[in-house]
């Protein structure tokens, strides 16, 4: 079911954050010098921080039932939020597409099936257990014939380092992507690092392409990718290690016709004829479980393909930009500073957005989706994905951090909900950009101010 945009009323929380860097409003019945002791202890954990001083930092710490600001420090200031923009992602796909995703498109034509991809990134995807869109494939009785000619964009996103394409966390965008467009080379525990000689790599398609070298003595990248093409080198050394190594590979229309008729077991061809009128589209794939995954473990691909399925729905081709417009458009017209958007990962460092922002973006969410399905989405502190060794609550107690985490070199950021031990349920975003101490550092220091509001609000 596609979401319509809801209406806020913004304009005392826009006037609220002009006017000073922290405003704090006591619910009915608390003691004002008690929240102004808390509110100062707040800000001298945050600013007289040696860890903070040292980088550019900005918090917002909003309450909802209060409607008010408890705590604001660079909150209009804009920052890099690294994957913190898969909120941006999440939101604008709820509010766009269907809760059970279109996972291809075909036309029949006499004896012949043509089809092209919609960007659903679920296909042979093994963080997945559902297979429909295959399936679909596997029970036709027709010629098949792939068609990737609604795909208008690059590969790699706007921003993207360049050295990043052998890079697990980096995988290119495509059309049609499968095996979530990386093979896994499989290491085994021997005498040697080496691959494993029954299964080498998954897809076994892929063995064609690996050459064995001999080590110098001095290579540290034992395994590697080329870089415009996916013949991977690989030299044994020794140790008594075992692992599974996924590295990208470069999309082609012929690749993916040939990786299809490698697992279907019938010949796949590529068309590049005149447009097709595809008037079929079918459904397979659950919205959620792909939105819980990139939530949870901030998985790129994901949020990328996410994006081109809302220009492919739109629109009819697949286009980043296009689908980041009309997102933007549609649906975040109401935040207080428009962000600077320019991916569905928060890969590149092009993407920029405010402390305030971010909280009110999380509000919408919130108010759209109701507690359960929003918290179901999110990392859980102590718990689960990409926070489950951090934030911890104490023995015995329910977890009291919900929150999307974000990392780039020198960039950290953490935005989402806090549950204090009087029972509030608090919006906040944390963002720190420009430090050179180590990630553990700046989360150490985070959780010190996170726990502080968790005793105290």
């Amino acid at each position: 079911m596609k979401h319509h945009p809801q209406q806020f009323l913004l304009l005392a929380f826009v006037c609220i954050i002009f006017v000073s860097c922290k405003t704090t409003q006591p619910l009915n019945g608390e003691n004002e010098d008690t929240i102004a002791t808390v509110e100062t202890k707040l800000e001298q954990l945050i600013s007289e921080s040696d860890v903070f001083s040292k980088s550019l930092t900005g918090f917002v710490l909003f309450d909802p039932v209060a409607d008010s600001i408890l705590h604001n420090r660079n909150g209009d200031r804009y920052f890099t939020p690294a994957s913190n923009t898969k909120i941006l992602t999440l939101y604008s796909s709820i509010s766009t597409l269907p809760d059970t995703l279109p996972s291809l498109k075909y036309e029949v034509v006499n004896d012949t099936l043509y089809f092209h991809g919609t960007g659903d990134p679920a296909f042979l995807n093994p963080n997945f257990d559902f297979n429909g869109a295959y399936d679909f494939l596997l029970g036709r009785d027709e010629v098949l014939v792939y068609d990737d000619s609604n795909y208008d964009d690059e590969h790699f996103g706007s921003g993207w380092a360049w050295n990043w394409y052998p890079a697990a966390y980096a995988p290119e965008k495509s059309p049609f992507p499968i095996y979530g467009n990386m093979m896994r080379l499989q290491r085994q525990q021997v005498a040697l690092i080496m691959l494993n000689e029954n299964e080498p790599v998954k897809p076994a398609y892929f063995e064609r392409f690996i050459d064995q070298g001999e080590w110098d003595g001095a290579q540290i990248e034992l395994v590697k990718r080329n870089f415009r093409d996916n013949k991977i080198m690989y030299v044994p050394k020794s140790d008594t290690v075992t692992w599974e190594q996924n590295v990208p590979f470069v999309y082609s229309s012929e690749l993916v016709a040939n990786l299809l008729a490698d697992t279907l077991g019938r010949d796949v061809s590529v068309y590049n004829g005149p447009g097709i009128e595809y008037t079929n589209t079918h459904f397979a794939t659950p919205a959620r479980d792909l939105y819980r995954r990139m939530m949870v473990e901030s998985d790129n691909l994901i949020a990328e393909q996410l994006l081109l399925m809302i220009s492919d729905q739109e629109f009819g081709v697949m286009n980043t930009t296009r689908a980041i417009n009309y997102a933007q458009e549609n649906y975040l017209k109401e935040l207080p500073e428009r962000p600077r958007w320019a991916d569905g990962s928060g890969l590149t460092r092009y993407n920029l957005i405010t402390p305030l922002t971010t909280v009110m973006l999380l509000e919408k969410l919130y108010n759209m989706l109701g507690k359960d399905e929003t918290l179901a989405l999110m990392p859980i502190g102590g718990v689960s994905g990409t926070i489950k060794g951090r934030y911890r609550a104490p023995e015995g107690q329910e977890p009291f951090v919900y929150a999307k985490t974000g990392t780039l070199s020198n960039n950290l950021s953490l935005s989402g909900y806090l549950f204090t031990d009087s029972g509030r349920r608090l919006t906040f975003s944390f963002y720190n950009n420009n430090f050179v101490v180590g990630n553990s550092v700046i989360r150490d220091e985070m959780n010190q101010v996170l726990q502080y509001i968790r005793q105290n609000y």
